[in-house]
């Protein structure tokens, strides 16, 4: 046993919804305090913002309230897309491709007080922006299709379908699905969207520092001091969590990762998870571009 790098634990299941909503199939916040180091946690609590602005508005909370807390802030969405996505958008090669993605959509999205959002139209200007091949993104209602955004899977992509994380963890037996797909059960390409320039806000605006790794910090264990945040992606479904009667799907998950964190933190396990195996991924692309997803790779009973 060792002591924590981190005192405060928040997960966050995002949601795309165009509307007003809470319950299932919404955005869930679990949040986790220990305030002994070294020693145990209670449960995480749960929060169900009904809109993308008032989860925003929470999250700024949470931090105000925790000033000297040090913060692992994990989300299920993609922080980066496939390696030469900034390129083909013909983003300033001056900006570090994660950067400069992250600008550009918190430019072109449009996302207001009551959830109506402009995604479907965003990735279709991005995929007439990348051109060659249809998408890459695809994936929406047929009665909301606008030119340049297909509803089915195009047959080939203007770039890698898979990032480097999600290639690994289908190696291992999972099956994340790719950023690009905007629509079907288990897809993050909408939540992503429209979840960039909440978190590019955060990261330009809040008053402590904030760190995304591995952009930022790199394949090690971030430095932590008092009030240091780190943003990191994670894909609830690796941490295998139990289902709980009487329980939103999503709350059980965004709990169970949180608590899954805080006991990764004191066991070691966390440190080793923010250095993952790359398999044949490079450092470069990886910290630069496409990010990686915190958490276990394999399920517990894969050797």
């Amino acid at each position: 046993m060792s002591a924590r790098a981190f005192d405060s634990y928040i997960a966050i299941d995002w949601s795309a919804r165009a509307t007003r909503a809470t319950g299932a199939d919404s955005i869930w916040i679990a949040v986790l305090d220990v305030p002994d180091p070294g020693g145990r946690r209670d449960g995480a609590s749960l929060a169900n913002p009904p809109t993308r602005f008032a989860a925003e508005a929470y999250l700024r909370a949470l931090l105000d309230e925790r000033p000297d807390r040090r913060v692992l802030m994990g989300v299920d969405v993609a922080l980066g897309y496939p390696a030469g996505t900034a390129v083909a958008l013909g983003l300033p090669v001056s900006e570090v491709p994660w950067r400069a993605v992250w600008r550009r959509i918190a430019e072109l999205i449009v996302d207001d007080e009551h959830n109506s959002n402009n995604r479907f139209a965003v990735a279709a200007a991005l995929n007439q922006t990348i051109g060659g091949a249809p998408g890459p993104f695809w994936g929406c209602p047929r009665s909301l299709q606008v030119d340049g955004l297909e509803p089915v899977k195009p047959s080939s992509f203007a770039l890698a379908e898979f990032r480097a994380a999600e290639r690994s963890l289908r190696a291992a037996g999972r099956r994340p699905l790719s950023v690009w797909q905007l629509t079907g059960a288990g897809s993050v390409g909408s939540q992503t969207l429209t979840a960039i320039p909440v978190l590019e806000r955060l990261l330009t605006g809040c008053d402590r520092q904030v760190d995304v790794w591995p952009f930022t910090t790199g394949l090690t264990p971030p430095p932590t001091s008092p009030g240091g945040v780190v943003l990191a992606e994670v894909w609830p479904t690796a941490f295998d969590p139990p289902m709980q009667a009487g329980l939103v799907r999503d709350a059980a998950q965004v709990r169970h990762v949180a608590e899954q964190l805080c006991d990764a933190d004191l066991d070691g396990r966390l440190g080793r998870w923010f250095a993952p195996a790359l398999g044949g991924a490079t450092p470069a692309e990886v910290t630069s571009e496409e990010g990686w997803v915190l958490g276990p790779a394999e399920r517990p009973d894969r050797t």
